[in-house]
């Protein structure tokens, strides 16, 4: 088991196989993009596989795929396909933006994947085109409803928190209860973007409680997220999930680290502390050294982030979002 010098035990590995993305989130990158790592720069499948076997063999239960889009990255489902074959017992989930997702549901469910993320921002096409700087909002929800029509995936719909969010909350809602998805909010983290204004989940929860009644369920709790349900007369009751790093940070519960598609190590996202694994493994390291690496890099980790709702906007000084793995 992989336990750190604050006894937290890390059973969770992020994955992110591409920093490439077919969306332009003007929270996540600047709106003339990024210039793409190096294809030599960024781990080959066999080399993710490799990586993937040493962090299972630790004590690794749960591995989510991430990008960038991860849906964009070729060979993206032989890289799940040989997971599932090295760890059959491994837990297996996806997050993705949605646009592409139609085109590999037949895969996933026949590998086992369970559970999916969208991300998904606005339910309005021009606002989605003002985020995303793309309109693909259309496919996006088409690929919802797909997912939905296979009965086997856990679906859990991302919304990071913004000033617009709050004039769509009602409309999130209603989608939400007609589908009986939960719905998660995330506070707005500090990256070298353009960056957005901050706001709090105290904001979101108040606006929420006038709706309905609002109840913590800490059935719905995870290492990051606090569970509600939103209880509203004559019509139903939504999940909530609500994901606050910046004001009510949650780094006592943090289970997670964190493999970039360019082969570095990160025990937390919100830490510009890396460990460039990649370099020792192309170098021809045992599996044994790779260990010490992860192991030496989770002894550093520190207690929590130092970061508050007063950071300026793309001024923290952590890498992009798209370079890092969502």
């Amino acid at each position: 088991m992989l336990v750190d010098r604050f006894k937290r035990e890390h059973d969770y590995l992020r994955v992110s196989v591409t920093d490439r993305c077919n969306l332009r989130c003007s929270y996540c990158m600047p709106e003339e993009g990024f210039e793409d790592l190096e294809h030599s720069e960024i781990l080959r499948n066999e080399e993710f596989i490799e990586l993937i076997s040493v962090f299972v063999s630790m004590g690794i239960k749960k591995i989510r795929f991430t990008g960038g889009e991860p849906l964009v990255r070729k060979g993206f489902i032989n890289i799940i396909r040989e997971t599932k074959e090295i760890a059959p017992d491994l837990q297996l989930a996806v997050t993705t933006n949605g646009v592409m997702l139609g085109e590999c549901l037949d895969d996933l469910h026949e590998l086992g994947v369970k559970k999916i993320n969208i991300s998904l921002d606005t339910l309005l096409r021009e606002r989605f085109l003002k985020l995303t700087r793309r309109d693909f909002l259309p496919q996006v929800l088409d690929n919802i409803e797909r997912v939905l029509r296979y009965g086997t995936f856990e679906l859990k719909l991302n919304t990071v928190l913004l000033h617009g969010t709050l004039e769509e909350i009602d409309d999130f809602i209603d989608y939400c209860l007609q589908r009986s998805l939960v719905l998660r909010f995330i506070e707005h983290m500090p990256f070298q973007t353009a960056g957005a204004s901050f706001v709090s989940s105290d904001i979101l929860l108040k606006e929420l409680a006038e709706r309905g009644e609002l109840i913590r369920s800490e059935e719905g709790d995870s290492a990051v997220a606090f569970g509600y349900t939103l209880n509203l007369p004559a019509r139903g009751t939504v999940r909530i999930g609500v994901i606050p790093p910046i004001s009510h940070k949650f780094c006592t519960a943090c289970n997670r680290l964190r493999l970039t598609a360019n082969g570095l190590l990160k025990t937390c996202l919100l830490s510009s502390s890396e460990y460039n694994i990649k370099k020792s493994l192309r170098d021809g390291a045992r599996e044994a050294q790779l260990k010490d690496i992860i192991i030496s890099a989770l002894c550093e980790k520190n207690a929590g982030h130092c970061l508050d709702s007063k950071y300026p906007d793309g001024n923290s000084g952590i890498k992009m979002m798209s370079r890092i793995g969502g």
